[in-house]
């Protein structure tokens, strides 16, 4: 059985949109979809309990737990051998799960795995991104492409025909082998918002999987429609989970040369100017937006 865990906050259309394409592509297959509601207003979770059904339950969150927290909330519940974490704005609009897991069950080596990205306007939308660093902060993808094809292959390449290994996939559409998911300790969940592909992607390295994006299939992603509200509070949250990111995975050094680096660019940027304290901070997670304390879900 594959468990379908979708995100939602405010976004009852896109979720409802989202899970009729699954039921359209997966109808005949065992599933179950979990809609974790990361506490929406009142009019927002009303609307969405029109989801409820024979294999769609809904679990409620008396708190935003974010990206890491909402989805474990749902894995939680799931009881498919495979997972497959959906943001509420992708649509499904080929069975591209199938053929997913039937290269997982050939290929043990493989932790999580995506299909080809499309923004829905039918767009090419990046599927996979390259591992953080100081040296690609400071010098950018291309050059990395084109020095290191092998390690750093080349994003916008879509003529690929063959699943690939990459560093980190998007957190759009991830599919997991359950056992796997719980065996590297599922997502951070004090990462509330970005970067939460970087960081499971280095702990399926660290326990000898591989991340892998199988191009020949494809889902349509609305690309930000679900995101904060707010720019400032979105960007200053991305920083947040990033500095977090470069303090777990990298040297002490590499997380001081990346705040230094960052505040002297802001310097020069006084729209920016808000986003210094974070570079500054300590303890830069007593910044985020995150809640803090036990957390509560009911179903």
């Amino acid at each position: 059985m594959i468990s379908f865990i979708i995100l939602n906050y405010n976004t009852p259309d896109f979720t409802a949109t989202c899970v009729d394409s699954i039921e359209q592509h997966y109808g005949c297959i065992e599933h179950e979809i979990i809609v974790v509601d990361n506490n929406s207003s009142a009019a927002n979770f009303k609307q969405l309990t029109s989801l409820v059904g024979d294999r769609t339950i809904i679990v409620r969150s008396h708190v935003n737990a974010g990206f890491g927290l909402g989805n474990m909330m749902g894995a939680q519940q799931a009881a498919g051998e495979y997972l497959c974490f959906l943001n509420s704005d992708v649509v499904l609009v080929e069975d591209c799960v199938t053929p997913l897991i039937a290269y997982l069950k050939e290929h043990s080596e493989v932790g999580v795995i995506t299909a080809q990205q499309w923004r829905t306007n039918g767009q090419e939308a990046f599927s996979f991104r390259h591992k953080m660093g100081i040296r690609r902060d400071l010098l950018g993808d291309d050059i990395f492409e084109w020095l290191c094809p092998k390690k750093y292959p080349k994003r916008s390449d879509l003529s690929r025909t063959e699943p690939f290994v990459v560093s980190e996939i998007n957190g759009s559409f991830m599919l997991f082998p359950t056992d796997v998911f719980w065996q590297i300790g599922g997502f951070d969940t004090n990462i509330f918002l970005c970067h939460e592909e970087y960081d499971i992607g280095r702990r399926i390295e660290l326990y000898g999987y591989r991340n892998v994006v199988f191009p020949t299939v494809k889902f349509l992603h609305a690309h930000g429609a679900i995101t904060v509200t707010s720019p400032r509070l979105f960007r200053k949250e991305r920083y947040i989970s990033k500095i977090y990111c470069y303090s777990k995975w990298h040297n002490p050094f590499m997380s001081v040369l990346f705040r230094a680096k960052n505040i002297m660019l802001k310097l020069f940027s006084p729209k920016n100017w808000f986003l210094i304290p974070v570079f500054l901070r300590g303890n830069v997670m007593a910044l985020s937006i995150r809640p803090s304390g036990r957390k509560r879900a009911s179903t």
